[in-house]
């Protein structure tokens, strides 16, 4: 693949293109799902792919293709170079040569090694040690186990150049408990850079007790009360919330931080960082997309906004440095701002301390909707199901309710951050306490 994009790069400039970049990458992975013990689907895939980004008269025009022969490749510079004729004139500036920090191992030399009947046998594994746990889980509907390696190649015409592969494996499942009537969902979830690291146990148990333990639950009556977003939960808050954070949003105003860095934001029991080295990120990279030597930067310090997430381009327009945060959603998408590993540090309590803090308390397991939260005005309403305690008992699980405000608020009237992080994709949280939110139910 490097040879492609040494032959990319002499093709621009024979056409006389100084300024551009080329990002190309080269993948595998494997998707293996099963039912009732038997295998349901299986999917091996192959990419390869290449993309440009070219500056002409001060124009920037971009395209790419999975053709990686010279016509495609040849095809593709023509219609950046066309592309470039129809942008508006701005200032565009690509990445200068810089030694990454990173020591960190980011693949695994086994990947090529594992069979394919060994995955099949893990996730075979993984739906045979859900239904074992708990007689009440009736049915898997999904245990799955996917893996992928890919490897990334960077050049520029500043002679940046550098490539660097990564690999990743995970399980998943999705399960359903019923009793007396009722039935219940629950679902789990664990990504590894490595093989080895991957426990069927663990996610086939955390998804039968999600399920379990909310079985009979219904609503309670509406009340203002303390709740507990469990980490699960709360991962996928800041995921949604973590818009507000890029510097491509705050450049257009769609976002409800634009005007607070350096101000306080949030509770200062909260630090939010984003962190491209971290060992168990699916996230982490030596560079970002642009060539961008990445670092660890805190992004919400005790409270405090201490920085926007920013690429090249952002980064110029709101007079910043950038952050190593120019991200590409895939071969297809110009590099934008975007998070490596977004971590909420943990605090020092479990969640069974959190749940006894206060006099009563809903922990809320699951919630629907988060994806609506409005990164702009930070409004939201989700729907959530969960446990109400009283006094460190276990009360009722709850379900059908609704949690509606503010972010803004719910941010400020964080007042503990548990010790349980737990990875979803590359966002990790632990579990947080929120002194009050209303409740609607009954």
């Amino acid at each position: 693949m490097f040879k492609i994009v040494e032959r990319t790069a002499n093709y621009l400039k024979k056409l006389g293109v100084e300024d551009y970049d080329i990002y190309a990458t080269e993948g595998k992975g494997t998707g293996v799902e099963v039912k009732e013990g038997e295998v349901d689907r299986i999917k091996a895939s192959q990419t390869k792919g290449v993309a440009i980004r070219v500056v002409v008269d001060g124009r920037l025009g971009f395209a790419y293709t999975n053709d990686v022969s010279d016509d495609g490749i040849r095809i593709a510079i023509e219609c950046a170079k066309e592309n470039a004729k129809c942008s508006e004139p701005d200032d565009y500036s690509f990445s200068m040569p810089e030694k990454t920090t990173l020591d960190l191992k980011l693949s695994d030399e086994e990947y090529d090694s594992v069979p394919v009947e060994k995955k099949i046998e893990l996730a075979k594994e993984l739906e045979a040690l859900a239904l074992q746990f708990d007689s009440r889980v009736k049915r898997v509907r999904k245990a799955a186990f996917r893996d992928g390696k890919t490897t990334i190649y960077y050049y520029n015409s500043n002679d940046h150049n550098f490539s660097y592969t990564t690999t990743n494996y995970s399980l998943s499942i999705l399960l359903a408990a019923e009793e007396a009537g009722d039935s219940q969902i629950g679902w789990d979830y664990q990504s590894s850079r490595f093989f080895h690291q991957l426990n069927p146990k663990l996610v086939a148990v955390t998804a039968a007790q999600n399920a379990t333990e909310l079985l009979g639950a219904k609503p309670i009556k509406t009340k203002r009360v303390p709740v507990i977003f469990k980490n699960t939960v709360f991962s996928e808050l800041i995921e949604t919330l973590s818009a507000a954070f890029l510097g491509n949003n705050v450049l257009r105003r769609k976002s409800l931080f634009a005007d607070r860095l350096t101000h306080e934001i949030a509770s200062p029991t909260l630090t939010i960082y984003d962190d491209p080295h971290h060992p168990e990120g699916s996230g982490s990279c030596p560079y970002d997309d642009e060539g961008v030597v990445t670092k660890r930067k805190a992004v919400v310090d005790r409270g405090v906004l201490k920085n926007f997430l920013v690429d090249i381009y952002s980064a110029r327009k709101l007079g910043l440095k950038p952050t190593g945060n120019g991200i590409r959603a895939s071969i297809s998408s110009l590099p934008a701002s975007g998070i490596t590993n977004l971590i909420v540090e943990r605090g020092a309590l479990t969640l069974e301390e959190m749940v006894k803090t206060p006099e009563e308390v809903i922990v809320v397991t699951d919630a629907m909707g988060i994806h609506t939260v409005n990164p702009i005005s930070g409004e939201f309403s989700i729907g959530i199901s969960g446990i109400y305690y009283v006094d460190g008992r276990k009360v009722a699980p709850v379900t059908g309710m609704t949690v509606a405000g503010n972010m803004k608020e719910l941010l400020k009237r964080i007042t503990e951050v548990g010790a349980d992080q737990k990875w979803l994709g590359n966002v990790c949280s632990p579990s947080v306490l929120v002194k009050e939110l209303t409740v609607s139910g009954e």
